[in-house]
């Protein structure tokens, strides 16, 4: 039996823009690819929306809703980029595709905005405002993920910022990235957000207009309905910066960490790094070291020889355009494997990174790969930026919990046989769990908070429970609760770290 009444299907096409479409499987505009091949799922429906106007028609028919009564209620997802391996942009159901129609990026160079389509990628942020003027006006690819929808380069950011993060599911989980240092998340440069909710209305959310929901979704992710446009404040980026990339053998951990630990305690807002863990080009393992410098190269090859005196397996200084530092590692993190992603904290102190967290976590990771061949693409990466910046926002300023002077902590799996799908699942978290286990020996329990960066807790999101999602938001939560109940009553929109009531059954209200 279809899924899809013909009636309510052709009453919906009728019904939307002309650049709109409405997709059944065998029409050309039908897709469910998706960046990780374990998150596809064979929708019923795929809608392409061009108008905030079109979601709201969308919106009716998914729920049977006037004009749309013969169509029986369908699960829903919300796609942007499309880069969850979760499969929270996945549905049996009806999949909402933002990104083919609504990826149209507006700036205004003197009020140093953008208006970003709610299906851009980080990418048509990144190439339309840095083209206004040599300075480059720039939103910072915050939002280190690994992936390639918006960010910057590894390997690998929902662990590296790659350009094909999405700006919506960036922006709406918090957003790091490596000018955060100097200009904040994203969520602490967003100005408006325009939200279609469950119940068909177009709302404007700002710090003066709908102030509520307004804190809710920077940092509590797409609870609360369909983002179609964000308004960011960009920034004066210089064209070049400097890069040094590094990779050493596993065995110069205890040499070079001392000297991260000393770069850390007199680095600027200026300055970022990655340390990862990943195979080298030569197939043996690595401990790689990226820096950036986004001032003067000179400068920042001063700031960096430091970092030369170790031997290493690969050197690599460069002075790049700013849109390629975004570009670096596209090639290692393209479509077409399967993925899982899952984060944690490490906190910044002023003694630093502890040698021995560091080489326990190499160890660990190295004897995930060597336990499981399938996969040997798979990576560690923790982020170094300058926490200041977003660490003197309060906590309950946005919903966004994590202020905390903390480095980001990811892991990415990456296999390509599905029959190891299961045990990659499984083993990431174990992995997970080695690396809390092996930091807290070194800091107290709650010196991070719970868990991690939510938009790197894919894995965990996948089967969260009511208490799992309490535990992301911390204090924030109960707030939460009461704006999902206003705006999203029914749950709708429930497929990432869903907000409820702690009293109410798991699943009451979901579709």
């Amino acid at each position: 039996m279809s899924l899809v009444d013909q009636t309510a299907l052709d009453r919906l096409r009728a019904s939307l823009s002309s650049s709109a479409t409405v997709n059944l499987p065998g029409d050309p505009g039908y897709s469910v690819k998706r960046w990780a091949l374990n998150a596809e799922r064979p929708a019923a429906v795929v809608a392409c929306p061009a108008t905030a106007e079109d979601v709201v028609q969308i919106l009716a028919f998914a729920q049977g809703k006037a004009p749309y009564e013969s169509q029986q209620k369908l699960h829903l997802a919300i796609k942007c980029g499309g880069h969850t391996p979760s499969g929270a942009s996945s549905s049996d159901g009806i999949v909402i595709d933002l990104n083919p129609q609504m990826h149209d990026v507006r700036v205004d160079p003197e009020a140093k905005l953008a208006y970003v389509g709610g299906g851009c990628l980080w990418e048509n942020v990144d190439e339309a405002t840095f083209k206004h003027g040599k300075s480059g006006l720039c939103v910072r690819n915050c939002w280190s993920y690994w992936c390639r929808y918006v960010g910057s380069p590894w390997f690998i950011n929902r662990c590296l910022t790659l350009l094909f993060l999405i700006a919506g599911g960036l922006t709406l989980g918090g957003g790091y990235g490596w000018l955060c240092s100097q200009h904040g998340l994203v969520i602490d440069n967003l100005v408006q957000v325009t939200v279609v909710t469950s119940t068909g209305e177009i709302l404007k959310a700002s710090e003066t207009e709908n102030a509520d929901l307004f804190w809710a979704v920077r940092g509590g992710g797409g609870n609360f309905g369909v983002a179609t446009e964000f308004v960011i404040k960009v920034h004066d980026q210089r064209p070049d910066l400097y890069v040094l990339s590094l990779m050493y053998s596993p065995d110069a951990i205890a040499k070079v960490v001392p000297e991260i630990n000393a770069w850390l305690a007199e680095r600027t807002s200026a300055e970022g790094a990655h340390i990862a863990f990943l195979m080298g080009p030569m197939g043996q393992p690595v401990f790689a070291l990226q820096l950036m410098y986004n001032g003067d190269p000179e400068t920042g090859a001063k700031k960096f020889e430091r970092f030369t005196q170790f031997e290493s397996l690969v050197t690599k200084p460069e002075v790049i355009p700013y849109l390629q530092l975004n570009h670096l590692k596209d090639a290692l993190v393209g479509h077409g494997a399967c993925r899982s992603l899952q984060g944690s904290f490490v906190p910044d102190v002023p003694s630093g990174l502890p040698v021995e967290l560091i080489v326990d976590t190499q160890k660990a990771w190295q004897q995930l790969i060597t336990d499981h061949p399938a996969a040997v693409r798979s990576a560690v990466v923790i982020e170094l930026y300058h926490n200041e910046k977003w660490s003197s926002v309060p906590s309950d300023a946005t919903a966004f919990a994590h202020r905390k002077p903390n480095h980001n902590v990811g892991y990415i799996l990456t296999w390509e046989d599905p029959t190891f799908t299961e045990q990659a699942y499984k083993a990431n978290l174990d992995l997970n769990a080695h690396f809390i286990k092996s930091r807290n020996t070194h800091f107290p329990a709650d010196a991070t908070g719970e868990g991690g960066y939510t938009n790197y807790m894919d894995e965990e999101s996948r089967n969260a429970t009511k208490e799992f999602a309490h535990r992301r938001f911390g204090k924030n939560f109960s707030r939460l609760v009461d704006i999902k109940r206003k705006y999203d009553p029914a749950n709708m929109f429930g497929r990432w770290f869903t907000v409820y009531n702690l009293n109410e059954a798991r699943g009451e209200g979901l579709h």
